[in-house]
C-alpha cells in the first residue's frame, strides 16, 4: 500500500501494514502505529499533512522490515520443498 493515509484519515495495524498472520505480531504493530500516530500528532498539532507525513516516514521502514522477515519465516518454515520434507510433516506433524 502506497500510503497509510488519505484526507484527514490513517490507518493503522491490520488495516495499513498486516505482516502476516504466522507473524503472530499484529497487535504489537497496532500499538507501535498507534504511538507513531500519536507523537506525530503532539509534534504537528491539527497539520494533518505535517502529521500523516512524519507518521508515514518514520514507521514504514520498521513495518517493511517486519513484512520481508515474516515473508521470509513463512517461506522457510512454512513451505516445505523436499519429498522428505512432507513426508516427515505428514508422519510427525508440525
Amino acid at each position: 500500500m502506497p500510503s497509510w493515509t488519505k484526507g484527514r484519515v490513517a490507518l493503522a495495524g491490520d488495516a495499513a501494514y498486516c505482516a502476516s498472520p504466522a507473524a503472530g505480531i499484529g497487535g504489537s504493530l497496532a500499538v507501535q502505529g498507534a504511538a507513531a500516530l500519536a507523537e506525530a500528532l503532539e509534534k504537528h498539532g491539527e497539520n494533518f499533512e505535517a502529521v500523516f507525513a512524519e507518521y508515514n516516514k518514520n514507521l514504514r521502514p520498521f513495518i517493511e522490515a517486519v513484512q520481508a522477515e515474516a515473508e521470509l519465516n513463512v517461506r522457510e518454515h512454512f513451505i516445505l520443498r523436499t519429498d522428505e520434507a512432507i513426508r516427515r510433516r505428514n508422519v510427525e506433524g508440525f
